[in-house]
C-alpha cells in the first residue's frame, strides 16, 4: 500500500509509528473486510499482511500505480484521479470526503493592508468635505447680503471684509460651536441662520458617519479574508486546496511540507495559507501556532474534497495449489477491486467516524480592532513615534518662546521699538478710524445734550403756564365772595 504523507489522514513522518494517521486503520479494515470478508476485531480470521510504502510525492505514487508495483494507494485527489481514468487496471474507491478548506492568516501582514485601506477610505471622502466647504462659502456670502447694512457691527459693508466674516460665521454655525462673535440681527438673516444650522448638522453628521464607516470597513478583517490577487500558500500534496485557490484568483505559492508552511506563516514571509479543514487543527495545534495571537483561522470555504483509495489490478494469479494460504490471499487481493467499490459507502462512513475524533479548529474573528497596532494603539511603534514627535515640537516651541521673551527683555533695540509702539498707541487719536469713532461719540453726546435742553425748555414753559393758571384762579376768588 503506497501512502502519501497528508496529515492528519496519513502521517508517514510521525514519530510514533503506531499513529500513522486517522484513516490508516480504517483503510486496513476496509481491505480486510472487502477482500477477505472479515469483520474488525475478529481474532480467528485469515489476516493479510499490509506493507506500507511511503512515497514523497504524487508523481512517485502515479509511477508505482502504473507500473503495478503496489496493490493499493492512498490518497488520490481529483487532479490525480484524472490521470488514472484511462488506466484499465485501476479501481478508484471514494474513501473520504472533506467538507472543505480553511484559511489561516498572519494578521500582522493584514494590518499593513488595513492601514492602507483605512487611509484610502478616509481620503475618498473628500467630495463631502469639499461640498461642506463650498456650501459654507456660499452661506457666508448670503448672510453678508442680509446683514451688511442692518448689522455693520458684525458684518462689514465691504464685500472683501464682510464675506470672510460670513464664512467664519457659517463654519462656526455648521460645527455647532457657536462662539457668538458674529450674530445675525435682521429677521431674514436669522431665518437663514436656522436653515443653515439644520443643513450643517446634517452634512456634518453625514461626513462623520462616512468616515466612521470607512474605519469600520478597514478594521473588520475583510482584507484578511480576501484572497483574490493575494499570495496564498498551499500544501503541494493537497491538490484540491490549490484548485480552490485558483477559483478565487489567488497567487499560489506551493510548499513541500506543512512544517515549512508553518514556519513561513509564523515569520510573516507568507500572510495566508489554505489547508484542508481537518488539517487546520493539526496545523495550528501541533505546531504551536495556536498560541500565537497573530495566527488565526478566519474563514472556512465549503468545497467537497474527495480522497480516493486506489486498487491496482496487478494481473491474474494462477492458483496451482488451493491449499497454499499465501496464494489464496494474493488472489483475493488482486481481484477485490469491485468488492472495495461496493464497500465505498461503508468505508466513507467509517472514515467519517474516524475523523470525528479530531477536535475541530475554532473559527476566529478577523476583526483587528483589539489586536491591530492601529493609529492610536499603545503598542504601535508609529503611534509612539507620532506622540514623541508632537511632544518634541511642543517642548521646542515652549523653549523658543521663553528664549525669545528673555531676548526681548534684554535687547535695547527691541525695547526702543516697544516704546515707539506705545507712542503710536498714544497717538491713535490721529488715526482716521479713531477720529471717526470719537466723532460718532461726540455727536451722540451733542444730540443727547440738545434733547436735554429741549426737555428743559418744555418744562419751563409748562411751569409758566401753570403759574399763570394759579394767578387767574386767585384773582377770580374775591369777586365770587362779594356776589355771595
Amino acid at each position: 500500500m503506497a501512502l502519501l504523507d497528508v496529515p492528519p489522514y496519513i502521517m508517514n513522518t510521525a514519530n510514533n509509528k503506531s499513529n500513522r494517521g486517522i484513516l490508516y486503520d480504517t483503510l486496513k479494515y476496509a481491505v480486510n473486510h472487502a477482500c477477505f470478508d472479515e469483520e474488525r476485531y475478529t481474532e480467528s480470521h485469515l489476516r493479510c499482511f499490509q506493507y506500507p510504502i511511503s512515497v514523497g510525492n504524487y508523481d512517485e505514487m502515479i509511477k508505482l500505480i502504473k507500473e503495478k508495483e503496489v496493490d493499493f494507494a492512498f490518497p488520490i485527489q481529483s487532479d490525480m484521479k484524472a490521470k488514472l481514468t484511462t488506466e484499465t487496471n485501476v479501481t478508484l474507491i471514494r474513501a473520504f470526503v472533506s467538507s472543505g478548506c480553511s484559511l489561516i492568516v498572519n494578521t500582522k501582514l493584514c494590518e499593513q493592508d488595513s492601514r492602507k485601506q483605512l487611509m484610502t477610505s478616509i481620503m475618498s471622502q473628500w467630495p463631502i468635505l469639499a461640498c461642506i466647504i463650498l456650501l459654507s462659502g456660499i452661506s457666508g456670502v448670503i448672510i453678508w447680503l442680509f446683514e451688511h447694512r442692518a448689522n455693520e457691527t458684525y458684518f462689514s459693508p465691504s464685500f472683501t471684509i464682510g464675506s470672510p466674516q460670513g464664512f467664519w460665521w457659517a463654519v462656526v454655525s455648521l460645527t455647532t460651536v457657536g462662539y457668538g462673535d458674529k450674530i445675525p440681527g435682521s429677521i431674514p438673516g436669522r431665518l437663514f441662520s436656522i436653515i443653515w444650522i439644520l443643513v450643517g448638522a446634517i452634512l456634518l453628521s453625514l461626513f462623520t458617519a462616512m468616515v466612521t464607516n470607512a474605519m469600520n470597513t478597514a478594521l473588520d478583517g475583510s482584507k484578511c479574508k480576501d484572497i483574490s490577487g493575494k499570495e496564498v500558500g498551499v500544501f503541494i500534496k493537497n491538490t484540491d486546496t490549490k484548485i480552490v485557490a485558483k477559483q478565487y484568483d489567488a497567487k499560489i505559492i506551493e510548499f513541500r511540507s506543512l512544517q515549512e508552511m508553518q514556519e513561513k506563516l509564523s515569520e510573516g514571509t507568507i500572510g495566508r495559507v489554505l489547508v484542508d479543514r481537518n488539517t487546520a487543527f493539526y496545523f495550528l495545534d501541533k505546531s504551536g501556532l495556536k498560541m500565537n495571537r497573530q495566527i488565526r483561522m478566519i474563514r472556512n470555504i465549503d468545497y467537497p474534497m474527495d480522497y480516493y483509495l486506489v486498487h491496482v489490478y496487478t494481473g491474474p494469479v494462477n492458483v496451482t495449489n488451493d491449499t497454499d494460504p499465501e496464494i489464496v490471499k494474493r488472489k483475493k487481493v488482486v481481484e477485490c477491486g469491485p468488492a472495495l467499490k461496493k464497500f465505498s459507502t461503508t468505508l466513507r462512513g467509517e472514515s467519517l467516524k474516524a475523523s470525528g475524533d479530531l477536535i475541530p479548529a475554532e473559527l476566529q474573528t478577523a476583526a483587528l480592532f483589539d489586536q491591530m497596532d492601529g493609529l492610536f494603539s499603545s503598542g504601535s511603534e508609529i503611534t509612539r513615534f507620532i506622540l514623541f514627535s508632537l511632544l518634541g515640537i511642543f517642548l521646542g516651541l515652549v523653549i523658543i518662546g521663553v528664549f525669545w521673551e528673555g531676548l526681548n527683555s534684554c535687547n535695547p533695540a527691541i525695547l526702543k521699538r516697544k516704546d515707539m509702539h506705545k507712542c503710536d498707541r498714544g497717538s491713535e487719536e490721529d488715526h482716521p478710524g479713531h477720529f471717526n469713532r470719537k466723532k460718532f461719540v461726540v455727536e451722540n453726546f451733542q444730540g443727547f445734550e440738545n434733547r436735554l435742553k429741549e426737555l428743559s425748555n418744555d418744562l419751563q414753559k409748562i411751569k409758566k403756564d401753570f403759574a399763570k393758571a394759579l394767578l387767574i384762579q386767585e384773582s377770580d376768588a374775591p369777586h365770587e365772595t362779594l356776589l355771595q
